[in-house]
């Protein structure tokens, strides 16, 4: 009996610990939105990729791994360590994290999956809607890693209205993980909801700076390392379409 009273103290404890620590966090909702030619873009849309060449997206997701906050001692403060972004047909997508209230200088975060995390297998995560369960259909047995983003879409090469084809990019590799930084002053208040929004401009994902992937002649990449460079190439257009509001 003394020993149910002890573990229930215990419990007691952990419970009211959390309690108390979640009440000195604030909500961050991170949202993304696509968009083209400064508008916000839908999956029903197509565009012009510049070289007459009608693009279309069909399917858009990617891994944010390792969100942290600087705080003003340079400290980073970690909010989520993997979520799973799906944009819906309206091409928006978001994650909700909680931070410790305070002030901070920077928000950063991990585009794919981390060394640690994408050497594990689906099977490590028991909870089916964990972001790396297998119920998310991400992992690819065939290479023993999870994919970071992806996206696939259809082109129309004579801009007449029909489909000529499809293209799918699923990035991997360590090679393929990038980095977003955003500086900027942060003032979060315990309880209380904050926003965070950002573009994801899908011309650049094909077309930027010079960095073109040729959806005709290239028009997948699904883990092959000897054509690494693709996927290097589209992780990094990935990281220049993406900013802040």
């Amino acid at each position: 009996m003394k020993n149910l009273i002890y573990i229930f103290f215990l419990f007691a404890i952990v419970l009211s610990s959390c309690k108390k620590s979640d009440a000195q966090k604030a909500i961050v909702s991170l949202n993304f939105q696509t968009t083209a030619d400064g508008n916000n873009y839908t999956f029903a849309d197509s565009y012009e990729n510049g070289d007459g060449t009608l693009i279309r997206l069909e399917l858009l997701q990617f891994y944010l791994s390792d969100i942290r906050f600087i705080d003003k001692k340079g400290k980073e403060v970690l909010a989520e360590e993997i979520a799973l972004l799906k944009t819906d047909l309206s091409g928006h997508a978001s994650v909700e994290i909680k931070i410790p209230a305070g002030d901070y200088s920077a928000l950063k975060f991990g585009i794919g999956v981390p060394n640690e995390l994408n050497e594990k297998d689906p099977s490590s995560f028991t909870e089916e809607e964990h972001p790396l369960s297998s119920s998310q259909n991400t992992y690819w047995g065939m290479n023993g890693m999870y994919r970071f983003v992806m996206v696939d879409g259809r082109y129309d090469e004579d801009a007449d209205g029909i489909s000529d084809g499809t293209f799918s990019y699923h990035t991997g590799y360590a090679v393929s993980l990038r980095e977003f930084e955003l500086t900027r002053s942060f003032s979060f208040d315990k309880k209380e909801s904050y926003s965070e929004n950002f573009n994801i401009d899908v011309q650049q994902l094909f077309n930027v700076d010079g960095s073109r992937m040729d959806v005709i002649n290239e028009s997948n990449w699904h883990g092959n390392y000897d054509d690494i460079e693709v996927s290097i190439r589209f992780s990094d257009n990935f990281l220049h379409a993406l900013t802040a509001q």
